[in-house]
């Protein structure tokens, strides 16, 4: 598995930052290449939660389902992918005195199919999208806190 990690600090409480995650019609708004992220029935939140999913890389939609298995609210999720790909995503949350939360986003994947041929060139594509996600979530949440610069 291929493991890829990133931090930034948000001028926000631990909480605004899991809850604005935590809200799947949040997801496409932020992450970089997600076009759909829908609940599966009625549980949206927490352990168990399941979600369809579609991801555009390399210009081809990648479909799965997300399942979170680890929900510790305000501090971290984790959600893992059945189907062709293979993912383990995990929020963690960390709040400090001045208000602000370091919130890292850390991914184990194993790309599918023809991804896998391409070796690196995967890495430096999920390392940005990563970077991109973190930034758009910097800036939402800090907009919606009123405590940032605006969308």
């Amino acid at each position: 598995m291929n493991k890829v990690e990133a931090t930034i600090t948000i001028k926000a409480d631990a909480r605004s930052c899991f809850d604005f995650i935590a809200e799947p019609s949040n997801i496409p708004r932020f992450m970089a290449g997600v076009k759909r992220y829908e609940p599966q029935g009625k549980k949206d939140r927490g352990k168990g939660a399941r979600f369809d999913s579609v991801a555009v890389v390399a210009g081809r939609d990648i479909k799965a389902v997300l399942e979170i298995i680890d929900w510790r609210d305000c501090e971290r999720m984790t959600a893992v992918s059945h189907g062709s790909v293979k993912l383990k995503a995990s929020w963690i949350f960390e709040e400090y005195d001045d208000g602000t939360t370091d919130v890292t986003l850390a991914n184990e994947y194993e790309a599918p199919g023809v991804f896998k041929l391409m070796g690196g060139l995967v890495r430096p594509t999920v390392d940005r999208g990563i970077n991109q996600s973190l930034t758009r979530l910097k800036r939402l949440v800090e907009a919606e806190t009123g405590k940032g610069g605006g969308v």
